[in-house]
This record gives C-alpha cells, sequence and structure tokens, in this order.
C-alpha cells in the first residue's frame, strides 16, 4: 500500500482554513440587551443605546400588557425599509423619555421617490 503525503504548501491553506471556521464557530454570540424602563432612570436607558447602539426597552402598559420594542442609538442603526422615529417610553425618573425606534411603515407614508431623512441620533 502506498502513501500519499501531501506538500506543506497544500495543507498549510486547509489548515488556516478550518482553524478560521472552528474560531468563528466558537466566538461568543453578541446579546442585545434588556431594559426594564420604569426601573431604569431616563439617562442610563438612553447611555446604554448609545453604548451598545441597540437594546430591547420593555414595560408594562396602563392595561397591564408587556410592550417592548427594539430601540437605537442612531437612525443609521434601523435596518431597510425601517426608518428612524422619535419614540417616548416611561422611565424611572420621567413618564416620558426620547429615544429612537425603527418603524418599518413611516416609509409607506411619503410618495416621492427619493425621500430625505434626517439624521436622528441620540446624544448624552
Amino acid at each position: 500500500m502506498r502513501q500519499t503525503i501531501l506538500p506543506a504548501r497544500t495543507i498549510l491553506p486547509i489548515a488556516a482554513a478550518l482553524a478560521a471556521i472552528l474560531t468563528v464557530g466558537t466566538a461568543p454570540a453578541q446579546a442585545i440587551s434588556r431594559v426594564e424602563t420604569t426601573k431604569t432612570d431616563c439617562s442610563v436607558i438612553r447611555a446604554t443605546l448609545i453604548r451598545e447602539g441597540a437594546a430591547i426597552l420593555r414595560y408594562t402598559s396602563k392595561r397591564g400588557l408587556p410592550i417592548y420594542d427594539r430601540y437605537v442609538s442612531s437612525s443609521l442603526m434601523c435596518e431597510s425599509p425601517s426608518i428612524g422615529v422619535w419614540a417616548r417610553v416611561p422611565a424611572r425618573d420621567t413618564n416620558s423619555c426620547r429615544v429612537i425606534r425603527c418603524d418599518p411603515h413611516a416609509a409607506d407614508d411619503d410618495d416621492g421617490l427619493l425621500n430625505f431623512r434626517p439624521l436622528l441620533r441620540l446624544s448624552q
């Protein structure tokens, strides 16, 4: 029985590709933060959005139902066709904390081909 030995120039690219696949496959996934807004100050909510780019904000409605959605630090974080719109959520220190939510239906209101949307961005 004759064994075939592969040259080093053939083995190295294969080994590098396998190492890359294993590294990507074992990397930890970046989880999105979840914030209970009525237990958190508005400044902390906004700082979380600025630091992480996006978070799930959750609160209980006046009817007792849980309300939650994805909020972002900038309208650039919205996936197409969603558009960043200003929204308000209740916080521990105020009933009206101003944040940005991605709205998939906001673009439906306009008839123009080239819709100009201002860049919405949270600041400290």
